[in-house]
């Protein structure tokens, strides 16, 4: 999707302030980790969505669009399968999961 066809249609997760925080490094551990040693984006880089989500995120804002759910969906997903040290988070990123998971269902159910 194009930036000038992408939907303003956003979905608001409900995070607690702990919650927020572990999306939030997530995230940032994410962009953080396809970088490249001169500080752009390496081959693994994360879809645009994602850095949408986390600007906003780190905003203050907890509304995301279909896209950065999906972005952040993937991100959870696969640091909720992690071994090493996001074992301590392991609940929270559980719970981000499910919620994000719901957010997008519901929106997906609402354009059905």
């Amino acid at each position: 999707m194009s930036a000038t066809s992408r939907s303003t249609d956003s979905t608001p997760l409900s995070l607690a302030a702990a919650d927020q925080w572990v999306l939030h490094h997530v995230l940032l551990d994410r962009i953080e980790r396809a970088r490249g040693n001169d500080g752009t984006p390496g081959e693994d880089a994360p879809p645009i969505a994602l850095y949408r989500a986390f600007e906003r995120l780190d905003a203050g804002s907890a509304s995301f669009e279909a896209d950065e759910l999906a972005a952040m969906q993937n991100a959870l997903a696969t640091y909720q399968c992690a071994t090493d040290e996001w074992e301590l988070e392991r609940a929270a990123i559980e719970r981000l999961l499910r919620e994000v998971s719901t957010a997008l269902e519901s929106g997906a159910s609402a354009v059905a």
